[in-house]
């Protein structure tokens, strides 16, 4: 059950790695160093370019910078943004740090509370031949030590543990007390809006990781049976620990997005939450035309990502792009440009049902505050009918 909130807000649960109140203190330092950061220096970072180093290049060449990539090698000598990255950079190695000292100092609880998971409602099924994607294996996406995937001892549930509390300090608090925004944002700023009455029987939410964005599928769905998978084990372990804490009844698979193994027409609605991203072309094709074979006539498709570069300007795109070659994110830019309505289309859904939206996040809709860090308050919805 959930209980009262940490002091930065964060709603404490029996599956949260409760830091201490000087680990609190810590983990709470980086957090105000990467709102400075956002709010502070990235908007100073700006200023500096158009009146300094735009009118510099215009003088040069007769035009400004033409896109996100001339800009970056504009900027990349510049002491201002060697600051600024170095500053990001390391605010998010010592972040991970930080909560991982957390995170171990608790495993043996985490790991008793997982095992015993197994009596609540909803389920977990592990399969330990699945292999994971080269995409997740190639990199520590988000420089997460752990990866999303790796195990230090038996039925591991620390990467689980480290992203729960760490996508909290990271996003500043953006997210919500339970980092569910993203769901509560597809259903309030989509859902909601499109499709009010509508009762899906069976939900199938895709890439999972500890289930946040899952778990307000249940609350506005209550009679559906709602399933998650992701291909990280120590992830989903933990996420059924957290689903049993908070009372929800999710059935967690290890699977891949691209190849469920589900039946036809299994699901009434597929989601996923920030996803694509963390893919490849390839894997993005695969996971709209298993979305297209996985959804019962009538269904409902919806891919939910962050805004692509063709709503931002090129100095945001700029911004943006550095997370890709600091932040280990390799997809992050590339899914951006992607035309997703047509790869959609390939995958079999009809074009007139096929379109791209972009919502306001969750928090945006219940406080009027700008939820997330990286979409300025909104996500791009990608969304198809069966």
């Amino acid at each position: 059950m959930t209980g009262a909130a940490l002091a930065d807000g964060q709603t404490v649960h029996d599956a949260l790695a409760v830091p201490t109140a000087e680990e609190a203190v810590r983990q709470n330092e980086i957090w105000t160093l990467k709102r400075k950061l956002a709010e502070e220096i990235a908007p100073e970072l700006r200023r500096h370019y158009e009146t300094e180093i735009v009118p510099c290049h215009v003088a040069e060449h007769g035009a400004p910078p033409a896109d996100r990539r001339v800009i970056a090698s504009l900027m990349a000598p510049d002491p201002r943004m060697r600051l600024f990255s170095a500053l990001r950079r390391r605010s998010q190695e010592q972040m991970w740090d930080l909560v991982l000292t957390s995170a171990s100092r608790q495993l043996d609880r985490l790991l008793d509370l997982a095992a015993g998971a197994s009596a609540a409602p909803g389920s977990l099924d592990l399969d330990p031949a699945l292999e994971i994607p080269r995409y997740l294996r190639a990199v520590d996406i988000h420089c997460m030590p752990t990866g999303y995937y790796r195990e230090f001892a038996p039925d591991d549930v620390t990467a689980g543990a480290l992203y729960d509390r760490g996508v909290y300090v990271y996003a500043g608090g953006q997210l919500g007390g339970l980092n569910d925004d993203k769901g509560w944002s597809v259903i309030r700023g989509y859902l909601d809006r499109h499709r009010p009455e509508w009762t899906p029987a069976r939900i199938l939410d895709m890439g999972c990781s500890v289930g946040h964005s899952t778990i307000p599928y249940t609350l506005r769905y209550p009679a559906a049976e709602v399933h998650a998978i992701d291909v990280a084990a120590p992830m989903l372990r933990y996420a059924r620990a957290r689903a049993a804490a908070l009372g929800a009844p999710v059935h967690f698979a290890q699977r891949d997005a691209t190849a469920t193994g589900y039946p036809d027409a299994s699901f009434d609605l597929v989601v996923s939450h920030i996803l694509l991203h963390e893919t490849s072309v390839k894997a993005v094709q695969q996971v709209l035309s298993e979305s297209y074979r996985l959804l019962r006539p009538g269904g409902l498709m919806i891919h939910a990502e962050y805004p692509p570069f063709d709503t931002m300007d090129p100095f945001a795109q700029f911004l943006v792009e550095w997370d890709t070659t600091n932040n280990n994110e390799p997809f992050w830019s590339k899914v951006r440009t992607l035309d997703l309505v047509a790869m959609a289309a390939t995958a079999g859904f009809d074009p007139a049902t096929v379109h791209r939206e972009l919502i306001p996040t969750g928090r945006r809709l219940t406080t009027g505050q700008s939820g997330g860090t990286s979409g300025g308050g909104r996500m791009q919805v990608l969304a198809a009918s069966r």
